[in-house]
């Protein structure tokens, strides 16, 4: 049996017990109850060894390409992430740049995921930046 078929199988496990210890102890995020450790870690390996699959042994690696990109410095990432969402809550620059940019686009609603999604893309261009530079921050 290899790596992944064997990860899948324990995943499976898990999420299964977890589900079983369900009955007695409710999956409950806040309190990190066993049920929900045991059915986050075997839906973590399902997710793992489906991803394992794709790209080992299909060699989808091109379409994973951007996890790749912000895994390599995530630390940076999120770090800058932070830096600029305390940069721009702090003298209410955020709220102007919602009101008069995307609002003016799209209803709240959409608004607001147009808002998350530039967000997000302007953190993955300063991963892709620091990528292209070879500038890997290591712990």
């Amino acid at each position: 049996m290899d790596r992944t078929t064997a990860l899948f199988f324990m995943g499976n496990i898990l999420l299964a017990i977890g589900l079983i210890c369900d009955i007695w102890l409710p999956i409950n995020k806040k309190l990190w109850t066993s049920s929900f450790a045991l059915f986050m870690a075997g839906l973590a390996s399902i997710l793992l060894a489906m991803f394992l699959y794709l790209v080992d042994h299909l060699g989808y690696r091109r379409v994973f390409r951007p996890f790749v990109i912000m895994g390599m410095n995530a630390i940076a990432i999120y770090m800058l992430s932070e830096l600029l969402a305390i940069s721009l809550s702090a003298p209410r620059l955020q709220d102007w740049i919602y009101e008069h940019f995307f609002v003016v686009l799209a209803s709240p609603r959409n608004a607001s995921l147009l808002w998350a999604v530039s967000f997000t893309l302007l953190m993955y261009a300063a991963a892709y930046v620091m990528y292209r530079k070879k500038w890997f921050l290591r712990v």
